[in-house]
């Protein structure tokens, strides 16, 4: 630790002795204009820069100024501004172009909002440390960002920022320090940052790559493509096309037109799971991402791991062949990013849903917490697992059969498909948030699922949800004892939740999430939720003239606080369930009193598979 104080510290000498060689010239008038342009862009209502006045141009004047640093004190010649948690308000000053000298820009924890700057490079070219954390900048990271070659510090955390990270910002020479944390960043993550960088991407959106799952082909940017990927990706093409010219056209060819239609959604579902297979990554990179991940993280998934090979398995693996047909490409109903979900059938005529992982090895500590958490509880809306096989390198997973499949697709059917009635939707957000409910407030864990989305909410025969995928979970509370407790990540709170039920409410409403909405709009999710009657013309047609209007507009509201920027400015889950309950709780209440918070099973060993 010592060592690489040292190491970092000799960095930032060096570097900055070398900018001091590059800057010639006294830029006094141009400084001088800096400070004045920053000072007239931004609102200060507490006054702090009221000791920047220009009334008096002495030698050395503005070195004495709250948060100016000089090169050389009795010279106007600026080497850092820090200005952060004085509560400023406007956009980026641009005027810090005239900063001549500067190499330290701290703009944190103050109320900015509005992009960062395409030219920021351009602005301050010899930056060393730039911190604009704790504001409300939104929009994309610019990629130019990657040209400011001095910088040893980069934090953007805690914003409003959207959109892919640049695979530029890898390419940093000296950078040391970088955080992207609690924005609402989604895709491939930077492939080649140096070896020793600290890196920060917690609580983001759909991030990829790098210490999280591999990167679908959809959902990568900026995807290396290699020639193994490129026979991948050709051979998935060749057979999903196969497959579906076979499926579409020739097997249906004396059948009615609702069973060709059948077959051809069957195709597409096929064509589905094959393209998901192809953006995979290989094996090899898979090993390198996950040799990249910390070595404490490492040596945690080991620990995690043995405690899962003394746990005794549920399921043989050859009974749980039998049940797919040896996992036959015929019997898989969806694809997930840690494995393939098979549709499985017990002799006794019992249906499972089985998910056989992609490489057991990388996901160990996804499948460890499947057990620990769906093994462990029961409750009306968290699906149930039924059992678990572990032989050799296979890890399976058993859940109870979802008849109605995924929300997803009730709220974007294919040809011929139904959409849901508002009653159902309704009664599926009530589902979800008292789930969410329960893991926060009264299991003893206190689970935050942290993916929330249509695609992680099953539908049973009575449409009754089911929340999934717990495989990316963490904790609130520190303090409970487990005999897997080295797998517990913690989190301070269970507002991004909070905030991915917004977007999935939105999305019962409209049938596009919150971000899908933004782009349709053309502007920031952050100004689209301000205002509840954005949504108005984005409800889905088939909701509209049913007599639920009222409702439907009292849950956009209830949707909009969900999505608030801030985490502070959302409420918890339990006020969110407990509002629904008001809203439509009615309609929804079951004879049982299971709409209670608190009714739900602990069980320390996986229950035995019920009848179904």
């Amino acid at each position: 630790m010592a060592s690489q104080m040292k190491r970092d510290i000799f960095i930032h000498v060096f570097t900055c002795s070398l900018l001091s060689s590059l800057m010639v010239g006294n830029g006094v008038a141009s400084d001088i204009s800096c400070l004045k342009s920053i000072k007239d862009s931004l609102e200060d209502p507490f006054n702090h820069l009221s000791s920047w006045s220009f009334h008096n141009q002495t030698e050395g004047f503005i070195c004495i100024f709250v948060g100016v640093s000089c090169w050389h004190h009795g010279e106007n010649k600026v080497l850092s501004i820090s200005l952060e948690n004085m509560g400023l308000k406007g956009e980026f000053p641009l005027g810090i172009r005239n900063c001549l000298s500067l190499t330290a820009l701290n703009l944190s924890h103050n109320h900015l909002t509005g992009p960062i700057p395409s030219d920021i490079c351009t602005l301050i070219p010899f930056a060393t440390s730039i911190d604009l954390s704790h504001n409300r900048f939104n929009g994309n990271i610019p990629p130019t960002l990657a040209h400011c070659t001095y910088l040893n510090s980069l934090r953007l955390d805690n914003n409003n920022l959207s959109g892919h990270i640049p695979q530029e910002l890898g390419r940093l020479p000296m950078i040391r320090s970088i955080s992207f944390a609690h924005n609402y960043l989604s895709g491939s993550v930077p492939l080649f940052f140096p070896h020793s960088t600290a890196i920060d991407y917690a609580n983001n959106g759909e991030l990829c790559g790098g210490p999280f799952s591999p990167c679908s082909l959809d959902t990568s940017n900026d995807f290396p493509q290699s020639f193994k990927q490129g026979l991948a990706i050709g051979y998935a093409f060749s057979v999903t096309s196969v497959i579906v010219i076979y499926i579409s056209y020739c097997a249906p060819w004396e059948q009615s037109n609702h069973e060709r239609s059948k077959h051809r959604n069957r195709a597409k579902e096929l064509g589905r799971i094959f393209w998901s297979i192809a953006g995979r990554k290989t094996p090899t990179q898979a090993q390198a991402e996950h040799e990249l991940q910390p070595l404490q993280l490492q040596e945690k998934v080991i620990r995690e791991i043995c405690v899962t090979e003394r746990m005794k398995s549920t399921m043989r693996l050859n009974e749980v062949r039998e049940a797919t047909d040896c996992f036959s490409i015929d019997k898989a109903i969806g694809m997930g990013k840690i494995g393939i979900m098979y549709e499985g059938r017990l002799p006794n005529g019992w249906i499972l849903a089985i998910k056989k992982l992609f490489d057991s090895k990388q996901y160990k500590r996804q499948f460890l917490l499947e057990i620990r958490i769906l093994g462990k509880y029961r409750h009306r809306n968290i699906v149930p697992l039924l059992g678990f096989c572990v032989e050799g390198n296979e890890r399976i997973l058993v859940y109870q059969f979802m008849s109605n499949g995924r929300l997803s697709k009730w709220l974007r059917p294919l040809e011929g498909e139904v959409t849901l009635k508002w009653p159902e939707r309704s009664k599926v957000a009530l589902g979800v948030a008292r789930a969410l409910s329960w893991l926060h407030h009264i299991c003893n864990l206190h689970v935050v699922h942290l993916n929330i989305s249509s695609e992680c909410v099953l539908l049973d025969k009575n449409f009754e949800p089911k929340l999934s995928n717990f495989g990316g979970a963490k904790f609130l509370n520190p303090n409970i004892e487990d005999d897997a407790s080295t797998i517990m990540f913690y989190v301070s709170d269970g507002k991004k939740d909070v905030y991915d039920f917004g977007s999935l409410l939105l999305e019962l409403i409209t049938g596009k999430t919150l971000k899908e909405l933004s782009c349709s709009f053309n502007t920031t999710t952050t100004n689209l939720s301000r205002n509840p009657s954005n949504f108005i013309n984005a409800i889905d047609e088939s909701l509209i003239g049913e007599g639920f209007e009222n409702e439907v507009y009292t849950l956009i509201k209830v949707a909009c606080k969900c999505v608030q920027p801030f985490a502070d400015e959302r409420p918890t889950m339990l006020e969110v369930y407990d509002t629904l309950m008001d809203i439509c709780g009615q309609r929804h209440r079951y004879s049982d009193g299971s709409h209670a918070l608190n009714l739900a099973v602990s069980s320390d060993s996986i229950h035995e598979i019920p009848d179904l």
